[in-house]
């Protein structure tokens, strides 16, 4: 991207100078870049997608017409934006220290006069967190975004697609050694579970594996995402303790933040409710990759836009047990490895919940964003001049929606 140097005075550039980095933080997102979704842009109030579907019956030649006798089903679906912002103040004598002052002048009178890269600014600070936010926004909505502070409703397309009983789920359970159930768990404050459990257990499980865990646990809680239940339940990385004991070392919704540690709150004993431990790893992740490419409808997944989608946790343990299966092959753990299964595509989603699997057409998902509104725009604004705060102000106003078309087009695979 060029760089365009503004001298911050008593003007905002919230005009056309900004167009461009504000359509950024919104159209170079991972999702619509790579073409996993379809944008609607202008979507500045309800868009709605119309759904219109019949059958076909060959019948008998006759010289009256005679109508096929079935109704088309005709529904709607609806894109209704939310607007949010991102607002910061930021000091100008850190902003000045971190990275401006090579271009300042000799004196400390100086050190409010300097040329302020702007598009340095944005790309280095923030614009690419802000791509982060709003990609987790879209598919996983804001009860799962820690980054979404806003008190309107954004579901997200995931819970959407996981809550229409149209929709083609598959349960980890189904599938051969991708999950087993815990007759008794206990989670100490440390997040050590100890698990007694049926084969098969603990020992399908390795070192980074990522683990999803269902069921009630008293008052044990994520001290970030809540207490632990099949209403919410949460996904971890974990390290192996012994063959009946793990650590869940970090939640996964926070990989991409690089927090490192999830803690935790009380501890929990559940002896006689079952809790389910699901997961998808290099021990199975044929089979459920398999199972995806025999269920999913043949009139969808020959289609140019069709996609499988999987989190980073499962886009790993393919490539280790594509290593794992090489024959003769030298480098079988040195070579990176190819995201294909039977020719289909794995689209790496990294800002998604852990064992998670989407397949589904880019024509059948949809993103309503707003660049022309007025109300969406960047603004940046020095306050010197205003109220002799030495502070640069900005503003990222924002508008989105997502929404799905047809849910028995799409496979979804959970915990």
């Amino acid at each position: 991207m060029a760089n365009f140097e503004f001298v911050f005075t008593n003007n905002t550039y919230a005009g056309e100078e900004l167009a461009g980095y504000m359509a950024r933080t919104l159209l170079e997102a991972d999702s619509i870049k790579r073409g996993l979704i379809t944008p609607i842009p202008n979507c500045k109030s309800r868009k709605v997608i119309l759904l219109v579907d019949d059958e076909i019956v060959l019948q008998d030649p006759s010289p009256i017409f005679t109508d096929q006798g079935t109704d088309a089903s005709q529904t709607e679906r609806y894109l209704d934006p939310v607007v949010y912002e991102f607002m910061k103040a930021q000091s100008w004598d850190s902003l000045i220290q971190s990275w401006e002052q090579s271009q300042l002048k000799p004196g400390s009178l100086e050190d409010y006069n300097g040329v302020v890269d702007l598009s340095n600014f944005l790309v280095e600070r923030y614009v690419e967190k802000i791509q982060i936010a709003n990609e987790r926004l879209y598919w996983l909505g804001k009860n799962d975004v820690k980054e979404a502070a806003f008190t309107a409703a954004y579901t997200g397309l995931l819970n959407k697609i996981a809550a229409d009983a149209n929709t083609y789920a598959i349960k980890l359970s189904s599938i051969l050694n991708s999950s087993f159930t815990a007759s008794a768990i206990a989670i100490d404050g440390n997040g050590i579970a100890t698990v007694t459990a049926t084969a098969p257990n603990v020992a399908l499980l390795s070192d980074g594996d990522v683990v999803t865990i269902n069921g009630t646990f008293g008052t044990f809680a994520d001290s970030i995402y809540g207490v632990i239940s099949n209403t919410n339940p949460q996904s971890y990385s974990i390290a192996l303790v012994s063959t009946t004991t793990f650590k869940l070392v970090m939640n996964y919704n926070e990989m991409g933040n690089r927090k490192r540690k999830a803690t935790f709150t009380g501890t929990a004993t559940v002896s006689g409710t079952a809790a389910t431990i699901s997961f998808i790893n290099a021990t199975n992740v044929l089979a459920v990759l398999g199972s995806i490419y025999a269920q999913v409808d043949e009139a969808t997944r020959n289609k140019p836009d069709f996609n499988i989608m999987v989190p980073y946790n499962v886009s790993r343990a393919y490539a280790i047990a594509q290593a794992n299966k090489a024959t003769n092959v030298l480098n079988a753990f040195v070579d990176k490895k190819v995201m294909d299964f039977l020719g289909d595509k794995l689209q790496v989603m990294e800002q998604w919940r852990g064992n998670v699997v989407l397949a589904g057409r880019a024509s059948n998902l949809f993103l309503g964003i707003d660049l022309e509104s007025d109300t969406s725009r960047l603004k940046v604004i020095y306050t010197g001049d205003y109220t002799g705060d030495e502070l640069v102000k900005m503003r990222a106003r924002m508008k989105s929606d997502t929404n799905y078309a047809f849910a028995n087009e799409l496979l979804y695979v959970s915990a």
